[in-house]
This record gives C-alpha cells, structure tokens and sequence, in this order.
C-alpha cells in the first residue's frame, strides 16, 4: 500500500512512460501529416470523439468503483482478523491455566495468520494484471520471496518443523491449521480443562476466523468481472487514439477562424492521454488487493502487528519490530 503524502515523478513516470510515448508518436506523425503533406482529411469533428470519452469515463469510473471496494473489503476482512485475534489470544490468556498450552494455541494462531498472507500472496495468471508495473516497484522486496521458500522459513522460525512436513504438500494449509485448533479445543473440553459454554466460545472465534478466511479467498480468486476490466481498457485505448485526430480541428483554429498552432495537438492530446490511461491503470491494478503489488492491503504488515500483540499477551521479551515502509510502500 502506497503510503507517501505526494506521488514523485520518478513514481508516476513509472507508469505513464509506455502510453505517453505511444501517444507522443502518434500525435507527432499526425499532426505532421497533416502541416506538412496537407492531409487536411485526418481532422475529424470532435463532437463525437467527446461523447465517447464521456461515455469511457462513466465506464472507467466504475470499474474504478467496484475495484475500490474489493480493496476496501479486504482491509476491513483483516481487521476483522486483527480484532477476532486479540479477543481469542486474551481468551485463551483468562481460561486456559497451562502456561505451556497457552503459548502452544497462540503461537500456533501466529503461524495461521501468516500461513494465510502466504496463501493470498501466491499468484494466479488470469487475476494478475498482464502489465505488472504495480509488481516491479517491489520486486525483490523481502516480503515477497517464494511461497515455499517462506513456508519453510516460517515454520523455522517457530520451531515447528514436525508439523510443516505434515501439510507442507496440502492445498490449503491456513484451514487445516484451523481444524486442528478445534481438535485441541475439543481435547481441552474433554480433558476437562475448560466447560461447554468455553468450548462455545472458542468455537465461535474459530468459525469466524473460517468466514474472515473465506472472504479474502473469495476476493482473490475471483477477479473484477472480465467483460468490465477487459472492455475498459479497449474504449479508453480507443479513445487516447482517435483524440489526435480530433484536436486538429480544434487546435488549428479558434471562433473567428485565427490561427493557432497546430502543434499544440501533441501537448494536449498527451496531457488526455495521460488522464485518461491513469484513471485506467488505477482501476487496473487496484481490483486484486492481494497482487504483490503497490496498492495491495498490506497484511504483512497487520500480520505483524497481530503478532507482536499477542506476543506481548505471552510476556515474550524477544519482540520482533514494526514492519516499516520501503520507499513509500507499506507490505
């Protein structure tokens, strides 16, 4: 997630470069066909250009809507796990008495909810955007390595190797580590170490970490409905390309028939361009918020903040840090 306070324009040329040089050519050959061989047929009226480009705004901008609340929708599904995981790490702190087994239940959450992240980082072809521009202002940022690599790693990290070569072949690993928080729920109710309504409890904080679970999985294995994403992108390409066409007219002469500089057609169609494909791109690499890209939610970041919390809950002294943003971006 970008965080910075203003967009540089190293930032910005990152992603606008491509279509400013395309649109760069293509104003500059027209409207030098048309100055110097006089080929007076390529300006065509601007009225109708205009109507198709209010009509690509209307459809760009709700792309851009419902890309907006797929993003919207997986922050708020994570800090419904941020909050569903303080209230069942402080839980098993108030009724579970063994020390060792309030460790063993909370320090196993901490790998669910990173085993989670994991998941949702994996990438899928069809719900990634074929222009990665979103992707390569990260690339080889540390929190991006290698599904595998990172499992491995995590599971290092808190000793739990016996178990990562139970699951470590399963499809989705994150749920079967759930189930077996309900089988030491169970074994606690049966072992009489906690009553009914407890287990109730506990298997309502579960049930909603399944929902939580579901929605993101929802979100990132269904993309924005091709037939909007697709069709966006064709209109407003087809726009930026009639524009040149269409600003000779007007650039060319003004009410009164004074001549202007017709080269001001490559300026202008290029600052439209530029809008218009922005608006585009915005929509683009906003409709998947778990893309490893620049606008994703950043839940290795929650992730780590759930963690220190409930390490904290523990009384651990070896506390890891904050996960700081690199270059304006927060993972």
């Amino acid at each position: 997630m970008y965080i910075g306070r203003t967009m540089e324009i190293p930032f910005m040329w990152n992603f606008a470069r491509r279509n400013l040089l395309r649109t760069l050519i293509l104003s500059t050959l027209v409207t030098g066909a048309y100055y110097f061989l006089g080929w007076t047929f390529l300006a065509i009226p601007f009225v109708p250009i205009a109507t198709i480009g209010t009509a690509v705004a209307f459809y760009v901008g709700f792309k851009n809507n419902q890309a907006y609340d797929r993003l919207s929708e997986a922050r708020v599904l994570w800090g419904g796990i941020t909050n569903a995981s303080r209230s069942f790490a402080s839980s098993i702190m108030a009724i579970i008495q063994d020390e060792n087994k309030r460790e063993y239940l909370i320090r196993k959450h901490i790998i669910y909810i990173n085993v989670l992240r994991l998941q949702l980082r994996k990438e899928i072809v069809w719900a990634t955007s074929k222009e990665d521009l979103h992707q390569k202002n990260i690339a080889g940022n540390e929190e991006l390595i290698k599904y595998d690599e990172a499992l491995l790693a995590l599971f290092t990290q808190h000793e739990k190797l016996d178990i990562y070569e139970k699951i470590k072949n399963k499809g989705n690993i994150a749920a079967l580590i759930l189930t077996s928080q309900y089988k030491d729920f169970t074994q606690q109710k049966r072992d009489k170490k906690i009553d009914d309504f407890e287990h109730s409890d506990f298997f309502r904080l579960l049930n909603e970490f399944y929902s939580l679970q579901g929605g993101c999985e929802r979100i990132k294995t269904t993309p924005l409905f091709r037939q909007y994403s697709i069709f966006s992108r064709i209109f407003v390409v087809l726009f930026i390309t009639l524009i040149p066409f269409g600003l000779l007219s007007t650039v060319n002469t003004i009410d009164k028939g004074v001549n202007l500089d017709v080269w001001l057609n490559v300026p202008i169609s290029m600052l439209v361009s530029w809008v218009f494909y922005t608006m585009e791109q915005i929509g683009e690499f906003s409709e998947n918020p778990f893309d490893n890209g620049v606008n994703d939610t950043p839940i290795s970041s929650i992730c780590r903040n759930i963690e220190i919390d409930l390490l904290e809950m523990l009384g651990e002294k070896n506390i890891p840090a904050k996960i700081q943003p690199k270059n304006d971006i927060l993972l």
